[in-house]
């Protein structure tokens, strides 16, 4: 099964209006494909410079698929959410 990490930096004097965003963007996420499974996390400290550390994971019991991938990406887009924003995917060890 696919898990997508998406991660990015947020200024923490922006904290809150992200936050809200996220929150939002994830809803809109969980209507359009109510089965997604999300998580945020963020890094324990925030950067020398100010800035914290945000990190999306997004699992589907079904497997992501491309099209799902391809959905949070243009969703992120067009609700302004922080553009620097960098996507891995990971699958389980292999045995």
């Amino acid at each position: 099964m696919l898990s997508l990490f998406v991660y990015y930096k947020v200024p923490l004097a922006e904290h809150a209006h992200c936050l809200s965003l996220v929150n939002k963007f994830q809803q809109a996420l969980q209507l359009k494909w109510p089965a997604l499974e999300m998580e945020m996390a963020q890094r324990p400290n925030p950067s020398a410079e100010g800035l914290e550390t945000w990190m999306e994971i997004y699992k589907h019991p079904a497997g992501l698929t491309e099209e799902v991938i391809a959905s949070i990406a243009q969703l992120a887009a067009d609700m302004g959410l922080p553009p620097k924003r960098a996507s891995e995917i990971f699958i389980p060890v292999r045995p």
